[in-house]
């Protein structure tokens, strides 16, 4: 799974993949400040999540439309304790919906942990635009909430593929299973070829040669047919 860590400089997108990630991501900086990118890869019950931290800087537009392609879910960072960061989000919110319409997002409030930090209802107030979104309280340094959040995400995204995933499932090792996913979706064999690739990206399945056939990672397996299993560990 593609997640883009996106939001206003500042407001700790490096932080929580780090903390998401246990150490293990990479950041591409110059003096403490994202320039390109932040990149790492966690583990959610055997699902693997990639993510991409986007620059927080107004003029990396093009580094951030880049990095949100094809992304299949967002997490939104806000900073919970500064407001003159508020404008900023507003810009950098506009944009990612731009970019990536229609695609599962969450907010992270972040940095609560601070005692001068403002509590969701505020922020909702001050940050109307975020209305109809999750809003999690969380704090990157301390991990508060940022396993609900994620898991949240996750939840949201297969629930958005669900009837591609189920199918995933239900095909998953025979020998006739493209033909079978192409029949039941009523899809062209290039676009359900193009599934297969997205989500063997993903590490969720394998894909023999000739395609025609494809087998789901059995670790995975139960969260597609039921997507509901990744909020309750």
């Amino acid at each position: 799974m593609k997640v883009v860590v996106t939001g206003p400089y500042g407001a700790g997108k490096s932080a929580m993949i780090h903390h998401i990630t246990g150490g293990a991501c990479i950041n591409i900086e110059r003096r403490g400040t994202t320039i390109a990118m932040d990149h790492g890869l966690a583990n959610v019950d055997d699902m693997s999540v990639f993510l991409f931290g986007t620059p927080g800087l107004l003029r990396f537009r093009t580094m951030r439309k880049i990095l949100s392609s094809g992304a299949d879910g967002i997490i939104f960072v806000v900073d919970s304790v500064d407001p003159e960061s508020d404008a900023r989000a507003k810009l950098f919110f506009r944009e990612i919906a731009f970019f990536l319409p229609g695609v599962p997002c969450v907010v992270a409030a972040n940095k609560q942990d601070l005692t001068e930090s403002r509590p969701v209802d505020q922020l909702r107030k001050s940050l109307r635009f975020l209305a109809g979104l999750p809003v999690f309280p969380v704090s990157a340094k301390t991990g508060e909430n940022v396993d609900s959040m994620l898991r949240t995400l996750m939840y949201l995204v297969m629930m958005q593929w669900s009837t591609v995933l189920g199918k995933f499932a239900e095909y998953s090792g025979a020998k006739d299973g493209l033909k079978r996913l192409t029949k039941d979706l009523n899809l062209e064999r290039d676009q359900a070829v193009g599934y297969l690739r997205r989500f063997e990206l993903r590490k969720m399945l394998e894909v023999q040669v000739g395609d025609e056939q494809f087998t789901v990672k059995k670790e995975v397996r139960p969260l597609l047919e039921n997507p509901v299993l990744i909020m309750r560990r």
